[in-house]
C-alpha cells in the first residue's frame, strides 16, 4: 500500500515537472492530469504562501542593510524633494570660446581654452575673475583664492575678509582685523607688498598702484578715500569723502567713480585722483545715474576710456575721455534686461540680458552670442582682468 503511494507520488512530480516539449504538447498533457492537480493545489498553495513570507522578510532585511556604494539616508530623505540637477562634461569648448570669455556654472569652469576646472574645494564659489597668474576666486565667506595656470589652488584672503582685486588682476588688497594689506599676485600665490592699519569698518575698492581706494563709515553714511600701503606702517587714518558714491575702476593715475552734486541731487561721473592730502574729486557734465543694484553694475573698460552702463533695454557706451572734457557722447546697444556688462577688450563688451549674452563694440557693431545649451540656465561669465598668461 505504502509502496503503492510512493510510485504515484513519484509519477505526479515527474508530470508535473516541465518538459523540453514544445507548448502543445504541454497542454495536451496537462489536460489529462487535471484530477491529479486538483489533489497537489492544497500542497502547492501552502508552500507558495511559505515561500512568499520567507522572499517578503528577506527583501525587507536587505532594503535595511548597509552594503558598499548604499546610502541608506535615501530612506530616510525628504520623499518630496526634488532631485539636483546634475552637470555634465557635455559643454562644447569651442562654445566656449566663442563667447569671448570663461564660463562658470556653481562651483565649475570651463574655460576659453577648453579646460574644465572644480573650484569648490574651500566651499561654495561666490565669485571669478580670470587673471594673469590663473583665476582669483572667492567665497561667501570672505575667503580668496588663487588656482594658478598649473598646480593647486592657494589660499590669498583668510576666510572674514575683505577684499578686491586690481584692474590688471595684477594686486589684490585685503582687509582682515584691522590690517590692510597688499600683495602681488603670481602662480606661487600672494607676496606682500605692504600693510597698514586701518579703521574696523574699512573695506578696499580699488586699486590704483600703491594705493588702495578704501570705503569706510562716516556719521552720515558712508565715504571714500586712497590709503597708501607701499612703504607705509602704523595706522593710516582716511578722511573718508562722502561725496563719492561709488568706483567703477581706474585710469592711468587716477579712479573713474560716481559722486553727488551739491544737495545729493543727481550723481555724476566723477575723477577721483590721490592728492595730498585728501583725494580730489573733478565732477564730470555725465549725470543721471542710478546707484548700481545687485546684479546690475557699471563696469569701466580696461583702459578707462568707456564705461558701460545698463539701462532698462539697453547698453549704453559712454566715452570717459569726452565727458572728463564736457563734451559726452554715447554709443547705445539694444538689449531688453540687460545686466553686469565684462568688457572683453578696450573695444568690446559683452553683458547677459533677457534673451542671453549680447556683445557690443564702442563702433556700434552688435551680436547675439549663443551660450551652450547644456549650461542651463544658471550660468555666469568670468570678467577678465588684465592679459592673461598661457
Amino acid at each position: 500500500m505504502i509502496e503503492e503511494r510512493l510510485r504515484e507520488a513519484f509519477q505526479d512530480r515527474v508530470e508535473l515537472t516541465p518538459a523540453g516539449s514544445d507548448r502543445a504538447d504541454q497542454i495536451i498533457r496537462r489536460t489529462g492530469r487535471s484530477r491529479r492537480w486538483r489533489r497537489v493545489g492544497t500542497s502547492f498553495a501552502a508552500v507558495l504562501a511559505f515561500a512568499s513570507l520567507l522572499g517578503g522578510a528577506l527583501g525587507w532585511k536587505l532594503l535595511h542593510t548597509t552594503h558598499t556604494g548604499y546610502n541608506s539616508s535615501v530612506l530616510s530623505a525628504d520623499p518630496t524633494a526634488l532631485p539636483e540637477p546634475q552637470v555634465t562634461a557635455s559643454i562644447n569648448p569651442h562654445d566656449v570660446a566663442s563667447l569671448g570669455l570663461d564660463l562658470r556654472i556653481g562651483d565649475l569652469l570651463w574655460t576659453t581654452d577648453g579646460r574644465r576646472l572644480d573650484l569648490g574645494a574651500h566651499g561654495d564659489v561666490d565669485v571669478v575673475y580670470r587673471v594673469p597668474a590663473g583665476w582669483l576666486y572667492g567665497n561667501a565667506s570672505g575667503g580668496a583664492y588663487l588656482q594658478p595656470v598649473d598646480g593647486r589652488s592657494v589660499e590669498v584672503a583668510p576666510e572674514g575678509s575683505r577684499w578686491t582685486v586690481g584692474d590688471d588682476g595684477q594686486r589684490i588688497a585685503v582687509v582682515t582685523d584691522n590690517q590692510l594689506a597688499m600683495a602681488d599676485l603670481t602662480r606661487e600665490g600672494a607676496k606682500r607688498v605692504g600693510i597698514v592699519n586701518v579703521p574696523a569698518d574699512t573695506a578696499p575698492t580699488a586699486v590704483l598702484g600703491d594705493r588702495v581706494l578704501a570705503t569706510g563709515k562716516v556719521s552720515s553714511g558712508r565715504g571714500y578715500e586712497f590709503v597708501t600701503v607701499v612703504g607705509q606702517s602704523g595706522w593710516a587714518d582716511p578722511s573718508w569723502n562722502p561725496v563719492v558714491s561709488g568706483v567703477l575702476g581706474t585710469r592711468s593715475d587716477a579712479a573713474v567713480g560716481l559722486a553727488w552734486t551739491t544737495g545729493e541731487k543727481e550723481l555724476c561721473l566723477a575723477s577721483l585722483r590721490p592728492d595730498s592730502p585728501v583725494m580730489s574729486v573733478t565732477m564730470t557734465k555725465l549725470c543721471g545715474f542710478e546707484s548700481p543694484g545687485e546684479g546690475v553694475t557699471n563696469n569701466l573698460s580696461p583702459d578707462g576710456g568707456w564705461l558701460a552702463e545698463p539701462a532698462g533695454d539697453q547698453l549704453r557706451l559712454h566715452n570717459v575721455d569726452n565727458a572728463l572734457i564736457g563734451t559726452p557722447t554715447a554709443k547705445v546697444c539694444a538689449a531688453a534686461g540687460v545686466r553686469s556688462p565684462i568688457w572683453v577688450d578696450n573695444r568690446t563688451v559683452v553683458a547677459t540680458y533677457d534673451d542671453g549674452v549680447i556683445r557690443c563694440q564702442t563702433d556700434g557693431t552688435r551680436k547675439v552670442l549663443e551660450v551652450p545649451a547644456s549650461a542651463g540656465s544658471n550660468w555666469n561669465l568670468v570678467p577678465r582682468l588684465g592679459r592673461a598668461e598661457g
